[in-house]
């Protein structure tokens, strides 16, 4: 009898099923709860069903469940930090949460800062790259983009998750605002050395794409599309503005 192929651990869950599931944990007011108990909660006879297994899993990659003795599990402090506030950041919290599973700490150091394949894409890649199965490989990439979209990590086919925490960090320090200095600007990469054209994604002839190496050995890429406005170029030409005066203290 031919051996089934056992995939590499991934979430199999998003990151907003996982924040429900802890609600639904916290409501039953346990210090610790057993699988078969919390089984109970969702009209489930059989705790080992997929969906309800899959939650905890996930639930316990992203940092936010911790297992105490056999099928007893009960909330980490992470849990707790967001499912009761007490003035912490919370981005912070989140962010660190997103990069625990094994395979999205891969994912962030491959792609932080660069454009994202397309899901598909993605999904050859998982298979073929990290060990995920043929059969769960679609499942992985599309929990990965959902995941990453609700904590707003993607941005115009990005992921930003450097960038968005060096955005939290300089809110933080930000102790003399400027009157001219808008708050919330999008961090952008600054271009120190000359453009080398670079496709970076499939469907191209819609977008201006451009990569530009810095000193440090790191690519900017910008992706912009064909058809922009002037307004949206100004607008473009005002993000950056701001940004550089901003975080890097340059005047242009």
């Amino acid at each position: 009898m031919a051996e089934r192929e056992k995939s590499a651990m991934y979430p199999a869950a998003t990151w907003g099923e996982c924040l429900d599931f802890i609600k639904t944990i916290d409501s039953l007011h346990f210090k610790s709860v057993s699988y078969q108990e919390l089984a109970k909660k969702y009209g489930l006879s059989n705790p080992n069903t997929k969906s309800f297994m899959t939650r905890i899993s996930a639930a316990k990659q992203f940092g936010l469940l911790t297992t105490i003795q056999g099928n007893t599990i009960q909330l980490t402090n992470e849990s707790k930090k967001l499912l009761y506030p007490t003035g912490e950041s919370m981005r912070n919290i989140e962010l660190s949460c997103f990069a625990q599973p094994p395979l999205y700490a891969k994912l962030i150091e491959k792609y932080d800062g660069v454009a994202l394949p397309s899901q598909e894409l993605l999904a050859n890649i998982l298979m073929g790259e990290y060990r995920i199965t043929r059969s769960v490989k679609d499942a992985a990439a599309k929990c990965f983009f959902e995941s990453a979209e609700q904590l707003g990590l993607i941005q115009g086919g990005i992921l930003c998750y450097s960038d968005t925490q060096n955005e939290e960090v300089a809110v933080a320090d930000s102790t003399v605002p400027s009157e001219d200095v808008e708050p919330h600007a999008p961090a952008l990469p600054v271009p120190t050395t000359a453009a080398q054209a670079q496709p970076l994604i499939s469907n191209e002839s819609d977008y201006i794409t451009q990569a530009i190496p810095f000193t440090s050995g790191k690519i900017a890429r910008f992706i912009i599309p064909v058809d922009a406005s002037e307004d949206d170029l100004l607008l473009l030409h005002d993000m950056f503005d701001v940004l550089l005066r901003r975080k890097f203290k340059i005047n242009i």
